[in-house]
Order: structure tokens, then sequence, then C-alpha cells
């Protein structure tokens, strides 16, 4: 026995051991993806705390604050290589410099957001990601990031895992499909781990691929792989949630009206962003420089705009977790304005400042994430709108309700993903008390901003994206009955029940087929037979080769189908069989067989230039 199980593992090639052969496998490669992903996202984020230590904190002698779930290095500063707070000036001008160089030199796709290139992947290239991007994408954003550029860190982490799982669907010469919902599910680790988000990083990976469908197929395999990579770099870094909130909640419902207007006020700032963005990316197309030199462009006015606001710097996630405290330290400038129209004209402006020097920072070629930027966005948005309520209503609203509520609705709204964003911010605060204002307005943000467009290789839904051309015309098929085409059914691959079970082979050679239809001697259909079944039949029989009849050995079981079927019921039909054509009967009479291959012919013909299929 175990001889034969040898000499069996000795003809087979070892990559046929690691293919992708159904659910069960793909769901074991989901679980490699993760924690790949979970790893990517824990290197990355201990390389940019420390580059961010040695960056801003020892040379510009910035105290860059932190979130409460985020890795950061807890030294004292590098006195000796302090150049004081004039280095704000020039550190995101030659960050971008060395971001630049990075990108040109190595792989002019590592620019930007890296979200949309993602995206692109998904739908037009069936989930290919090169190799070397991941990796020039996270040192291009280690540099943005860590000289004081404005933007995420999502980008390059999403791209680390969903760049592993292409190369997996690679290695295993996994077909497109398998190698897209890779793809997502590397995403959504990557999310999963660095938001400390299961759920919330792979809803977004499923949600962000459309304006108004999601990609439901990999739900799964996305939960799967987030978890995964959530359990690994939680391993390493904590379990707690990214951000350490106090006690919130609704306290009036006279609060829902403010709730309902910071769902506008969202809209407003998140259509400002996208109209700021994308004019700085066709400014900076346009310029006749050198792609290295314009990220270093770009850092010119964020280097401006940090010195006299260094809050905007960076990622912004420690300025988030000092507002959730309350520990945030909001200055005084005048004393003609109390002191709340003042924080909310300074959370206006630092709103403001974040959309300019993002968009300086990404739209001019920089490497760095849209996520960050559009939580520190949201925050101050929902910051105004708390403070105003509060001075309004006259009592002690929780501010910090507002500025969670604001995040996940500005992510909403400018990246189509309403359902991420409002458990996304649950999850990163770990308490899920703000789920029905979340739901209010993340819901009303969503609805004002369905115009909007910020990822551009967004599709409005699946019937629109190359990767669901089958189910963009599936009622194609299901409008067309086999009646229809009577003329496509054949009378070749037919033998009767007399006929000798060792002649098939000699036929099949003739007419190339390997399932039969078998008939009896009046016409009447009997059943059918595939050549693998004759073959496993005779093996070992040589002395009753001749006694043997293919009614002996026929599939009575499987009945012809009516032609009123239509084709896509016909098709089911087929797989689940596992025969390559299919009876096609009339009361009760048997009229010819439809082939697998005439109902692709037929589904070519109607939806791109049909191939011929020879064969019968």
């Amino acid at each position: 026995m175990f001889g034969n199980i040898y000499a069996e593992f000795r003809q087979r090639p070892i990559s046929s051991y690691f293919t992708i052969k159904g659910r069960r496998s793909l769901y074991l490669y989901c679980v490699l993806t993760g924690i790949v992903s979970g790893l990517g996202a824990l290197l990355f984020s201990r390389a940019l705390a420390w580059a961010e230590y040695i960056s801003l904190e020892s040379i510009s002698g910035l105290h860059n604050t932190h979130s409460g779930g985020e890795y950061f290095v807890s030294l004292e500063p590098i006195t000796y290589i302090s150049l004081g707070r004039w280095a704000l000036l020039v550190l995101p001008i030659l960050g971008g410099l060395i971001a630049g160089l990075v990108i040109w030199k190595f792989s002019p796709d590592s620019a930007g957001t890296g979200t949309d290139s993602l995206i692109d992947s998904f739908h037009n290239k069936e989930g290919k990601v090169d190799p070397k991007v991941p990796l020039i994408k996270s040192v291009a954003t280690i540099f943005t990031l860590s000289s004081g550029g404005s933007g995420g860190k999502e980008g390059p982490i999403s791209l680390i895992g969903a760049g592993f799982g292409s190369l997996v669907a690679n290695l295993t010469k996994a077909g497109a499909r398998a190698r897209r919902t890779l793809l997502l599910a590397g995403t959504a680790g990557g999310l999963g781990a660095i938001f400390h988000a299961p759920l919330g990083g792979a809803l977004t990976s499923v949600e962000m691929m459309y304006r108004e469908d999601i990609e439901s197929d990999t739900l799964v395999p996305c939960i799967i792989s987030s978890v995964t990579a959530f359990l690994t770099y939680s391993s390493f870094n904590g379990f707690g949630s990214v951000y350490k909130v106090p006690e919130i909640g609704f306290i009036e419902y006279k609060e829902l009206i403010f709730y309902l207007f910071l769902g506008i006020v969202c809209y407003l700032n998140g259509a400002f962003l996208i109209k700021v963005f994308q004019f700085i990316q066709e400014w900076s197309k346009s310029l006749k420089l050198p792609m290295w030199i314009k990220p270093a462009l770009g850092g010119i006015p964020v280097g401006i705009i940090g010195y006299f606001l260094p809050e905007v710097l960076g990622t912004g996630a420690g300025v988030l977790q000092d507002v959730l405290e309350g520990s945030f330290q909001f200055p005084n400038y005048t004393s003609y304005l109390t002191q709340d129209l003042q924080i909310i004209i300074f959370f206006l402006l630092l709103a403001f400042l974040k959309i300019i020097t993002t968009s300086f920072t990404i739209g001019s070629g920089g490497s760095a994430g849209m996520f960050g930027p559009s939580l520190f966005i949201g925050g101050m948005l929902g910051g105004a709108l708390g403070t105003f309520a509060k001075l309004v209503l006259g009592y002690q609203v929780s501010v910090a309700s507002f500025v969670l509520v604001g995040m996940g609705a500005f992510y909403a709204g400018i990246a189509s993903a309403p359902i991420a964003g409002m458990v996304m911010i649950c999850e990163i605060i770990g308490s899920y008390s703000l789920l029905p204002p979340l739901m209010i307005v993340s819901i009303t943000t969503f609805v004002l901003s369905h115009k909007l467009n910020l990822y551009k290789s967004q599709k409005n839904t699946r019937f629109e994206s190359p990767a669901h051309d089958w189910d963009m015309n599936r009622d194609l098929l299901e409008g067309i009955l086999i009646q229809d085409i009577r003329g496509k059914l054949r009378n070749i691959a037919e033998v009767k029940t007399s006929t000798l079970l060792s002649q098939l082979e000699e036929e099949a050679l003739k007419i190339n087929a390997s399932d039969y239809i078998v008939l009896e001697e009046n016409g009447n259909y009997f059943g059918m037979i595939s050549l693998r079944t004759s073959r496993l039949f005779l093996e070992g029989r040589d002395l009753t080769q001749n006694l043997i009849l293919v009614k002996d050995v026929t599939d009575t079981s499987i009945l012809p189908i009516s032609v009123r079927t239509n084709l896509a019921t016909a098709f089911k039909t087929l797989l689940d069989m596992g025969m390559d054509k299919i009876p096609v009967g009339e009361n009760g009479k048997y009229l010819g067989y439809l082939r697998y291959a005439d109902i692709i012919s037929i589904y070519f013909e109607k939806t791109r230039s049909a191939k011929p299929v020879s064969g019968a």
C-alpha cells in the first residue's frame, strides 16, 4: 500500500499539491495571507515609528503624540542632531525628494494613495500586482510620513497583503477569480491588523471596490485573512483598541439635529477635499519636470504650514487621541471671543489645512494613504459641531462622540463605504455604543456624496466590472431557451445499448468525444456513459472485454432536459453532472444533446467575438 502511495507521489509534480482546488484550500491560503499581512503591518509600523523618532522628534524637536494603541519609540530625543523647529520647513521637501527618487527609480506605480491602483488591479488586471510595488510603496511612505508629509499608512500596509495574496495566486497557478479573492484578502489583512479592526478591515476591502455595491463573494475569505492578521499583529503589539476614549454615547435626542448637520458638513468638506486633491494632481502632471522632483515641490507648502501648525503633519493620529481624551491644548488667541468659539474656529482651521497638506503631499506624487487624513478631517469637523452643539444646547455634550462620528462619516462619504466606516470606527475605539449616530450620519453623508469620486478606478456596481463579466450577462443566458437554438443540438456522440464497451474507445478516437449519449435500438434515450467510466470498468478484464455491453455500465439516472429550459439552467446542470454534454428532449422524445462548449460559444457570440470550439 505504501509503495503505491509513494509511486503516486513520485508521479505527481510537487506544485500539484499546492494548487487551489476549492474553497477549503482557498481559505487555507487566506490564513497564510493574513499571517504575512500581520507581519508586514508590524514591520512597517515599527520602521515608521523609528523614522518618526529620528526625523520629527530628534531633528525638529517636535513632540510627536500617538494614539493609545499605536506603537511608538519611547526614548528621549537625540539632542545632538536637533536642528530645532526650523527643520520642519525642510524635512517635508527632503522626504518628498527621497520618496520621489525611490518611486521614479524602482516603481512609478507606487506613487499616490495605493488604494486606487489596488482597485484597478482588481477590476482590470485580474488581481495581478507587481511584486516589487508593496516594498517600494512601504519605503516611499516611510520617508513621506516620517518627514512630516500628510497622509495615512494604510495604503502600503494593505498593498503588502494584497501583493502577497497576488503572489500566492501566481505560485499556485490560480485563476483570475481566486487571485482577485486573495488580493482583497490581503488588503483586509493589512487594514484589520493596523487598525485592530478585523471586521472593519474585511468590510472596507469588499466595499471600496464599488460606489454602490460590495464584493460579497470575497467577504468570508477577507474575514479569515483579517482576523488572522489581527491576531498576528496584536500578538506583538497588544490587543487593545487603537484609540483610548472616555465613556461616550447618546445623552439627548436633541443632539440628533446636530449629527444630521454634521453629515452635511462632512459631505461639503469631502467634496472640497476631492476637488483640491484632483486639482493638485492635474497641476502636478502638467508640470514639465522630472517625476522625482514633484513630491519635493509638494513638500514646500506642507513645510510652511507645518512650521506654524505642526498638528496637520503626519498621520494626525496623536492629535485625534488628545482631542478624544480632552487633553489637547487649544490656543487662546484673543479675549474678544469665548474659548468655545475659538475652539470651533481652531477645529475648522485644522480640517481645512489638513485638506491642503494632504492634497499637496499625495497629489504631487508622494506616497501615503487617504484613510488616515480622512479620519483626522472628519474628527476635526465633528469636534467643531460638537462644541457648537454644546454652546447651543447649554449642557455638556460629548464632543468626543461627535469627533468619532465625524471620523466615520467623512470616510464613508469620500470612499463610498458607509458600512465599513461605521464598523471601523466602532472597532478602533473598542465600543459599539455610537453605532446609532454613526449609522445616521454615515448614511446621510453617503447619500449626499453619491456623485463624489475619490478613487477613479471604482465601479458603480459589479455589473460594470470586468471581474464579473459572467454575472453581468447571466440574465442574457436566462433569456435564451434551448428551443431557440435547436440548430446547435447534435447527434454525433451517440452509441446504442448493444455496442461492445471495448468498441467505445475506438469510436471516441474517431470523433474526439469523452462523454456519450446511449440510445436503445429504437432510438429512444437510455442514459449516458463517460469514457472515464468505460476505462475504469475494463481495467483488469482482458478476458471478458468482448462480453460487456455499453448498457451494462450506462448511468441511467441522467435524464434529458426540456427544450424549454434556459441556457443558464442548462449550464448549471452540466457543471453539477460533471459531463461535457447534456441530453435534450421534448414530450418524452430524445432530440439530441447540447455541449458545454456550445453554451460558452453562444455566450461569447452575445458578449464578444465568438471562438470556435472543436470536438463532438
